[in-house]
């Protein structure tokens, strides 16, 4: 008499291809992500101890440590500003200029950006880091 032997089947999860699936899926999110960074401007913009959220400004003014301008973050050479300025602000309906000066700046540097702007009857906004006021002691 002959006995049949039965064979058992395991049933087993294939991990290889599970390794390959995470593998795509962390270089799909590599790919797809976003990295946001500041156009590259090396400015530390000074802090204050209060804040006004304000809608963005169209004319956009960035000056640099070594005092580089950037006029909507295009390079703009001290004699060719007021040109440059008056053409930004005829293109926008709000006659609004806010100067992003770093900390270390020459406070000269920011006058002479705000003279032009009040030449040109734009309002000016200087940008600033909000930081948290210090809490005042118990009395």
């Amino acid at each position: 008499m002959r006995f049949r032997t039965r064979l058992s089947t395991e049933n087993t999860i294939p991990m290889a291809s599970m390794a390959d699936i995470a593998f795509l899926l962390i270089v799909f999110f590599m790919l797809t992500s976003t990295f946001a960074k500041d156009a590259g401007l090396d400015i530390s913009l000074p802090s204050a101890a209060s804040r006004d959220l304000l809608p963005k400004r169209e004319v956009s003014i960035w000056v640099t440590r070594e005092g580089e301008v950037l006029l909507d973050r295009q390079p703009v050479a001290p004699e060719k500003l007021p040109a440059a300025m008056a053409a930004a602000l005829s293109q926008t309906s709000l006659k609004a200029v806010t100067i992003r000066g770093d900390q270390g700046v020459r406070y000269g540097i920011i006058v002479d950006i705000m003279d032009i702007a009040k030449g040109l009857g734009a309002s000016i906004t200087l940008a600033a880091v909000y930081r948290q006021p210090a809490a005042e002691p118990p009395r």
